[in-house]
């Protein structure tokens, strides 16, 4: 999943984060760092000079010299993103350590309008490679990956493979093919542009928690067959529903993303999202409220039983909002304020009936450093009664089960855009009850977490 990072988008899901603010986060899966920018989208075709300096002021690299623009005019927009997090706790956790751990995303879009005159069209493949050492699986011990890039074990995989169609001047868009629910650039389902303001994969790309309890290939960078309809009839109101493949094979490393299979179960997901003060010429606080469940078919052991469920479903709720700005509106500057709260209510079973997120993210929180961004958040995490049940009967046996309570982690984290396209993100982590069990102690993890967008 990916849990985590991008954030420089006005044009998706009605982000609260203003045009052309640089947000941290990593892809969720994928995270914390600078969220690495949208690919370009003007429709000003024409305006070669306009578009080469959007690329000069995201790009580590630029407009490579010319070249990322003439693609640009063909319709080709290349994209090459690297998220690495040297993190250590040396407080805490089942073991105590030092690991880095890495993703590298490749990215190729193609607008179908301007590479073949297919207006509306747009076919997107990428590519990522995680490798280095995982902190949370290896050392602590925890359940929310501490390192952004955490959003899957070692090796490559084929992340991409879609098309995507507007129709109705971008009032319905339709997207089918191999992708994830949540999404490495602009948004999907249960996304915020906040989250992308964490290190921590509890928050970012989207709540963790559904992917705990719906498990499967849907998080980036895994990802599976599926189809999303998004209907957005005016600048308030955003209507989407999609099926999945929800099989769980797909998403084993060694499948690198190349299992084509449909074996299922389906995984359905819908939400209705509420945007205000974001239709052009507002100038209020803008907002953001949605609501959105999903059901995984097919049945699976109950815990501590031999009995099966198919009650593998849950509900969502996310919101964020502006609080105040630190300038004018075009500055990007601002705090803002975001929540969510996930219920599965079956505890026969979800591992994670409840869980609930929040926090604040500054950007631009000093005048000097108007591309920087603080962020502050806790997410929480209860586990259910039934599976502690079954590890304390399972305990008896084997000393080493500990039954889960909860899980809570606390990030404090600053983003310095060091210069277009690097951003650097120290920050510390307090992870209460890692792995969900008081027998652990509290781990404080802490470290850097780097974005480059070439």
């Amino acid at each position: 999943m990916l849990p985590f990072v991008l954030a420089t988008m006005a044009h998706a899901q009605a982000p609260s984060v203003p045009a052309g603010q640089g947000a941290a986060g990593a892809v969720g899966g994928a995270s914390a760092a600078p969220t690495p920018a949208t690919p370009v989208v003007s429709t000003a075709a024409s305006d070669r000079e306009s578009v080469s300096r959007r690329f000069q002021s995201s790009y580590l690299l630029g407009d490579w010299g010319g070249v990322r623009t003439d693609l640009w005019e063909a319709g080709f927009e290349p994209t090459l993103l690297l998220i690495t997090d040297p993190y250590g706790n040396p407080v805490g956790g089942r073991e105590q350590g030092f690991t880095t751990y890495n993703l590298l995303c490749a990215d190729l879009g193609v607008d179908a309008g301007r590479a073949a005159g297919l207006r509306g069209g747009r076919f997107d493949i990428g590519f990522s490679w995680n490798f280095g050492n995982q902190l949370s699986q290896d050392v602590v011990g925890n359940v929310f990956p501490i390192q952004s890039a955490d959003v899957a074990p070692p090796g490559t995989r084929l992340t991409n493979l879609s098309w995507t169609q507007d129709l109705l001047d971008g009032a319905l868009s339709v997207r089918a093919g191999r992708f994830s629910i949540d999404a490495l650039y602009g948004q999907e389902f249960a996304g915020s542009n906040y989250f992308r303001a964490f290190t921590s994969v509890a928050f970012n790309a989207i709540p963790f928690s559904l992917f705990y309890n719906a498990p499967g290939p849907f998080g980036y960078p895994a990802t599976t067959w599926g189809a999303r309809v998004k209907v957005q009839p005016n600048d308030t109101l955003c209507l989407m529903g999609g099926i999945f493949n929800g099989d769980p094979e797909v998403d084993e490393a060694d499948q690198h993303g190349l299992d084509f299979s449909m074996d299922g179960p389906p995984l359905g997901i819908a939400e209705i999202g509420l945007r205000s003060n974001q239709a052009p010429g507002d100038t209020g606080l803008p907002g953001n409220l949605k609501f959105g469940g999903y059901t995984l078919g097919g049945e699976v052991e109950e815990y501590g039983s031999t009995e099966e469920s198919s009650g593998r479903y849950g509900f969502y709720v996310v919101a964020d909002q502006v609080l105040m700005r630190f300038g004018g509106v075009a500055e990007g500057r601002q705090l803002g304020v975001f929540g969510s709260v996930v219920i599965a209510p079956d505890q026969t079973v979800s591992p994670m009936p409840y869980s609930a997120f929040g926090g604040l993210v500054a950007y631009g929180p000093m005048a000097s450093r108007p591309k920087d961004f603080l962020a502050l958040g806790v997410a929480y995490g209860g586990f259910s009664s039934d599976l502690r049940q079954a590890q304390r009967i399972e305990q008896f046996t084997d000393p080493s089960v500990l039954p889960q309570l909860f899980e809570m982690t606390i990030e404090a984290s600053y983003g310095i855009q060091v210069q277009p396209g690097l951003v650097l993100q120290p920050g510390m982590q307090v992870i209460v009850n890692p792995g969900g069990s008081p027998d652990v102690d509290t781990a404080i993890a802490a470290g850097v977490n780097a974005v480059i967008r070439f």
